[in-house]
Protein backbone atom coordinates (compact mmCIF):
# COMPACT_ATOMS: atom_id res chain seq x y z
CA UNK A 1 0.00 0.00 0.00
CA UNK A 2 1.26 3.46 -0.90
CA UNK A 3 1.26 6.16 1.79
CA UNK A 4 0.15 9.49 0.33
CA UNK A 5 -0.33 11.31 3.65
CA UNK A 6 2.04 12.73 6.24
CA UNK A 7 1.24 14.66 9.40
CA UNK A 8 2.78 17.26 11.68
CA UNK A 9 1.55 18.60 15.03
CA UNK A 10 1.35 22.40 14.78
CA UNK A 11 -0.13 23.17 18.20
CA UNK A 12 -1.38 20.95 21.03
CA UNK A 13 -4.23 19.01 19.47
CA UNK A 14 -3.87 20.65 16.03
CA UNK A 15 -2.39 18.63 13.17
CA UNK A 16 -1.64 19.35 9.55
CA UNK A 17 -2.11 16.45 7.15
CA UNK A 18 -0.39 16.87 3.79
CA UNK A 19 -1.55 14.86 0.79
CA UNK A 20 1.13 14.46 -1.87
CA UNK A 21 0.68 11.29 -3.88
CA UNK A 22 3.84 11.74 -5.96
CA UNK A 23 7.01 13.79 -5.93
CA UNK A 24 6.42 17.05 -7.82
CA UNK A 25 2.66 16.42 -7.74
CA UNK A 26 0.42 19.20 -6.40
CA UNK A 27 0.27 19.06 -2.62
CA UNK A 28 -2.65 20.07 -0.45
CA UNK A 29 -3.11 20.48 3.30
CA UNK A 30 -5.96 19.53 5.57
CA UNK A 31 -6.19 20.01 9.32
CA UNK A 32 -7.33 18.01 12.34
CA UNK A 33 -8.41 19.75 15.55
CA UNK A 34 -8.96 17.51 18.57
CA UNK A 35 -11.43 18.60 21.24
CA UNK A 36 -12.53 16.92 24.45
CA UNK A 37 -15.60 15.31 22.86
CA UNK A 38 -14.90 15.08 19.14
CA UNK A 39 -12.44 16.11 16.45
CA UNK A 40 -12.72 18.22 13.33
CA UNK A 41 -11.22 17.52 9.91
CA UNK A 42 -10.99 20.68 7.82
CA UNK A 43 -10.73 19.88 4.07
CA UNK A 44 -10.11 16.40 2.68
CA UNK A 45 -7.65 16.65 -0.22
CA UNK A 46 -8.04 15.05 -3.66
CA UNK A 47 -9.15 11.71 -2.29
CA UNK A 48 -6.95 9.77 -4.71
CA UNK A 49 -6.93 6.97 -2.17
CA UNK A 50 -9.58 5.85 0.32
CA UNK A 51 -7.20 5.74 3.29
CA UNK A 52 -7.80 9.18 4.82
CA UNK A 53 -10.20 8.02 7.61
CA UNK A 54 -7.66 5.44 8.76
CA UNK A 55 -4.90 8.03 8.73
CA UNK A 56 -7.00 10.47 10.77
CA UNK A 57 -7.81 7.65 13.22
CA UNK A 58 -4.09 7.33 13.81
CA UNK A 59 -4.10 10.89 15.17
CA UNK A 60 -7.26 10.72 17.28
CA UNK A 61 -9.91 8.22 18.31
CA UNK A 62 -12.56 10.95 18.76
CA UNK A 63 -15.63 11.04 16.47
CA UNK A 64 -14.91 13.13 13.38
CA UNK A 65 -16.90 16.06 12.03
CA UNK A 66 -15.68 17.02 8.55
CA UNK A 67 -15.86 20.61 7.28
CA UNK A 68 -15.07 21.42 3.65
CA UNK A 69 -13.43 24.84 3.30
CA UNK A 70 -14.52 25.17 -0.33
CA UNK A 71 -15.77 22.89 -3.04
CA UNK A 72 -12.72 22.40 -5.25
CA UNK A 73 -11.38 18.92 -6.12
CA UNK A 74 -8.26 19.22 -3.95
CA UNK A 75 -10.30 20.09 -0.87
CA UNK A 76 -13.54 18.11 -1.20
CA UNK A 77 -12.33 14.96 -2.96
CA UNK A 78 -12.44 12.61 0.05
CA UNK A 79 -15.29 14.21 2.00
CA UNK A 80 -17.72 11.43 1.10
CA UNK A 81 -15.69 9.02 3.27
CA UNK A 82 -17.00 10.71 6.43
CA UNK A 83 -20.43 10.41 8.03
CA UNK A 84 -20.88 14.00 9.25
CA UNK A 85 -19.93 16.59 6.62
CA UNK A 86 -20.50 20.34 6.44
CA UNK A 87 -20.00 22.63 3.45
CA UNK A 88 -21.41 25.98 2.41
CA UNK A 89 -24.38 25.38 0.11
CA UNK A 90 -23.17 28.00 -2.38
CA UNK A 91 -20.53 25.53 -3.55
CA UNK A 92 -23.08 22.83 -4.39
CA UNK A 93 -22.68 23.54 -8.11
CA UNK A 94 -18.95 22.79 -7.96
CA UNK A 95 -19.39 19.22 -6.72
CA UNK A 96 -19.74 17.48 -10.12
CA UNK A 97 -16.25 18.73 -10.99
CA UNK A 98 -14.84 18.37 -7.46
CA UNK A 99 -15.82 14.70 -7.31
CA UNK A 100 -14.93 13.90 -10.92
CA UNK A 101 -12.53 10.97 -11.31
CA UNK A 102 -11.04 12.47 -14.48
CA UNK A 103 -10.50 15.91 -12.97
CA UNK A 104 -8.86 14.68 -9.78
CA UNK A 105 -6.58 12.17 -11.50
CA UNK A 106 -5.72 14.79 -14.11
CA UNK A 107 -4.87 17.40 -11.50
CA UNK A 108 -2.56 15.00 -9.66
CA UNK A 109 -0.91 13.09 -12.50
CA UNK A 110 -1.72 15.00 -15.69
CA UNK A 111 1.28 17.33 -15.61
CA UNK A 112 3.86 14.68 -14.67
CA UNK A 113 6.10 13.49 -17.52
CA UNK A 114 6.85 10.12 -15.96
CA UNK A 115 4.37 9.26 -13.20
CA UNK A 116 5.09 6.13 -11.18
CA UNK A 117 2.96 3.52 -12.99
CA UNK A 118 2.44 1.45 -9.84
CA UNK A 119 1.36 4.47 -7.82
CA UNK A 120 -0.95 5.67 -10.57
CA UNK A 121 -2.50 2.21 -10.86
CA UNK A 122 -2.97 2.10 -7.08
CA UNK A 123 -4.73 5.49 -7.10
CA UNK A 124 -6.87 4.48 -10.07
CA UNK A 125 -8.09 1.52 -8.03
CA UNK A 126 -8.43 3.24 -4.66
CA UNK A 127 -9.59 6.76 -5.59
CA UNK A 128 -12.74 7.86 -3.74
CA UNK A 129 -15.70 7.36 -6.08
CA UNK A 130 -19.10 8.90 -5.40
CA UNK A 131 -21.94 10.43 -7.39
CA UNK A 132 -22.60 13.12 -4.80
CA UNK A 133 -21.92 14.40 -1.33
CA UNK A 134 -24.33 14.32 1.57
CA UNK A 135 -23.59 17.42 3.63
CA UNK A 136 -25.16 19.98 5.93
CA UNK A 137 -24.94 23.70 5.23
CA UNK A 138 -22.50 25.81 7.24
CA UNK A 139 -22.25 29.58 6.98
CA UNK A 140 -21.25 32.88 8.55
CA UNK A 141 -21.97 32.99 12.27
CA UNK A 142 -22.13 29.22 12.79
CA UNK A 143 -19.82 27.57 15.32
CA UNK A 144 -18.38 24.08 15.67
CA UNK A 145 -18.01 23.05 19.32
CA UNK A 146 -15.63 20.13 19.81
CA UNK A 147 -15.66 20.31 23.59
CA UNK A 148 -13.17 22.79 24.99
CA UNK A 149 -12.40 24.02 21.46
CA UNK A 150 -14.87 26.20 19.54
CA UNK A 151 -14.34 27.24 15.94
CA UNK A 152 -16.26 30.17 14.44
CA UNK A 153 -17.25 30.18 10.79
CA UNK A 154 -16.40 33.15 8.57
CA UNK A 155 -17.74 33.35 5.02
CA UNK A 156 -15.16 34.76 2.58
CA UNK A 157 -16.88 34.27 -0.81
CA UNK A 158 -14.42 34.85 -3.64
CA UNK A 159 -12.14 31.99 -4.63
CA UNK A 160 -15.44 30.13 -4.61
CA UNK A 161 -18.80 31.52 -3.59
CA UNK A 162 -18.89 29.12 -0.64
CA UNK A 163 -15.36 29.64 0.68
CA UNK A 164 -15.16 29.73 4.47
CA UNK A 165 -12.53 30.03 7.20
CA UNK A 166 -12.63 28.74 10.78
CA UNK A 167 -11.34 30.84 13.69
CA UNK A 168 -10.37 29.45 17.09
CA UNK A 169 -10.19 32.53 19.32
CA UNK A 170 -9.08 30.60 22.41
CA UNK A 171 -6.02 29.09 20.72
CA UNK A 172 -5.57 32.12 18.40
CA UNK A 173 -5.39 30.46 15.00
CA UNK A 174 -7.53 30.22 11.89
CA UNK A 175 -7.91 27.62 9.15
CA UNK A 176 -8.44 29.47 5.87
CA UNK A 177 -8.27 26.81 3.10
CA UNK A 178 -7.78 28.86 -0.11
CA UNK A 179 -9.80 31.92 0.90
CA UNK A 180 -6.70 34.01 0.19
CA UNK A 181 -3.13 33.42 -0.94
CA UNK A 182 -0.44 35.22 -2.90
CA UNK A 183 -2.50 34.57 -6.06
CA UNK A 184 -6.24 34.35 -5.53
CA UNK A 185 -8.49 33.72 -8.52
CA UNK A 186 -12.14 34.70 -8.54
CA UNK A 187 -13.44 32.51 -11.36
CA UNK A 188 -16.97 31.70 -10.20
CA UNK A 189 -18.20 35.14 -9.13
CA UNK A 190 -21.90 35.97 -9.47
CA UNK A 191 -22.58 37.58 -12.88
CA UNK A 192 -24.17 40.70 -11.40
CA UNK A 193 -21.91 43.73 -11.74
CA UNK A 194 -19.59 44.32 -8.77
CA UNK A 195 -21.58 41.97 -6.50
CA UNK A 196 -19.01 39.19 -6.27
CA UNK A 197 -15.93 41.35 -5.82
CA UNK A 198 -17.73 43.47 -3.24
CA UNK A 199 -18.73 40.35 -1.30
CA UNK A 200 -15.14 39.11 -1.34
CA UNK A 201 -13.86 42.45 -0.09
CA UNK A 202 -16.44 42.57 2.69
CA UNK A 203 -15.73 38.97 3.74
CA UNK A 204 -12.01 39.68 3.94
CA UNK A 205 -12.61 42.86 5.93
CA UNK A 206 -14.89 41.10 8.40
CA UNK A 207 -12.39 38.28 8.90
CA UNK A 208 -9.46 40.66 9.37
CA UNK A 209 -11.44 42.62 11.95
CA UNK A 210 -12.00 39.39 13.91
CA UNK A 211 -8.40 38.17 14.15
CA UNK A 212 -5.51 39.43 16.27
CA UNK A 213 -2.16 40.71 15.04
CA UNK A 214 -0.55 37.41 16.01
CA UNK A 215 -3.31 35.00 14.93
CA UNK A 216 -1.76 32.06 13.09
CA UNK A 217 -3.30 31.53 9.65
CA UNK A 218 -3.04 27.97 8.34
CA UNK A 219 -3.90 27.53 4.66
CA UNK A 220 -4.37 24.84 2.06
CA UNK A 221 -1.00 24.98 0.30
CA UNK A 222 2.32 25.49 2.04
CA UNK A 223 3.76 24.58 5.41
CA UNK A 224 4.31 28.03 6.89
CA UNK A 225 1.45 30.13 8.28
CA UNK A 226 0.21 32.87 5.96
CA UNK A 227 1.73 36.29 6.56
CA UNK A 228 -0.99 38.77 7.51
CA UNK A 229 0.21 41.08 4.73
CA UNK A 230 -1.37 38.67 2.24
CA UNK A 231 -5.04 39.09 3.28
CA UNK A 232 -4.44 42.80 3.93
CA UNK A 233 -2.98 43.30 0.46
CA UNK A 234 -5.78 41.22 -1.05
CA UNK A 235 -8.33 43.47 0.64
CA UNK A 236 -6.50 46.51 -0.74
CA UNK A 237 -6.44 44.92 -4.19
CA UNK A 238 -10.23 44.46 -4.10
CA UNK A 239 -10.72 48.11 -3.21
CA UNK A 240 -8.36 49.27 -5.95
CA UNK A 241 -10.15 47.22 -8.62
CA UNK A 242 -13.56 48.37 -7.41
CA UNK A 243 -12.28 51.96 -7.51
CA UNK A 244 -11.21 51.54 -11.13
CA UNK A 245 -7.45 51.53 -10.55
CA UNK A 246 -6.95 48.89 -13.24
CA UNK A 247 -4.92 50.70 -15.92
CA UNK A 248 -1.87 48.50 -15.29
CA UNK A 249 -3.76 45.21 -15.11
CA UNK A 250 -2.90 42.51 -17.64
CA UNK A 251 -4.68 39.48 -19.03
CA UNK A 252 -4.12 36.47 -16.80
CA UNK A 253 -2.16 33.51 -18.14
CA UNK A 254 -2.50 31.52 -14.90
CA UNK A 255 -3.96 28.02 -14.89
CA UNK A 256 -7.10 29.50 -13.33
CA UNK A 257 -7.73 31.50 -16.49
CA UNK A 258 -7.35 28.38 -18.62
CA UNK A 259 -10.03 26.40 -16.81
CA UNK A 260 -13.21 25.55 -18.68
CA UNK A 261 -15.18 27.64 -16.18
CA UNK A 262 -13.23 30.74 -17.31
CA UNK A 263 -13.79 30.24 -21.05
CA UNK A 264 -16.35 33.04 -21.38
CA UNK A 265 -14.70 35.35 -18.87
CA UNK A 266 -12.14 38.15 -19.23
CA UNK A 267 -9.68 37.17 -16.53
CA UNK A 268 -7.29 39.95 -15.53
CA UNK A 269 -4.49 40.21 -12.95
CA UNK A 270 -4.17 43.08 -10.49
CA UNK A 271 -0.92 43.33 -8.54
CA UNK A 272 -0.99 44.86 -5.08
CA UNK A 273 1.90 44.55 -2.66
CA UNK A 274 2.56 40.84 -2.11
CA UNK A 275 -0.46 39.49 -4.01
CA UNK A 276 -2.08 39.04 -7.39
CA UNK A 277 -5.86 39.25 -7.62
CA UNK A 278 -7.20 37.37 -10.65
CA UNK A 279 -10.70 38.61 -11.50
CA UNK A 280 -13.26 38.63 -14.29
CA UNK A 281 -13.35 42.14 -15.75
CA UNK A 282 -16.80 41.38 -17.22
CA UNK A 283 -18.25 41.54 -13.70
CA UNK A 284 -17.17 45.16 -13.06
Amino acid sequence: MFQVYESAELLPGVYRISERPAENAPGVNMYVVVGEERALLFDTGFGVTDTLPAFVAGLTDKPIVCVVGHGHPDHAGAAALFDEVYMNRRDEGLLPVALSYERRMGDVFGHLEHPDPELKAYCETHIVMTDGLQYKDIDQGDTVDLGGQVLEVYAIPGHTQGSIALLNRKANYALVSDAFSTRTALVTLPPEKRVGLTAYRDGLAHFLDAIEEDTLLYWGHGNDPVNHDIPRDMLRACNEVLDGQTEDDVASVSHFAKRKAAATKRMMEHKCGSVLLVYDANTL
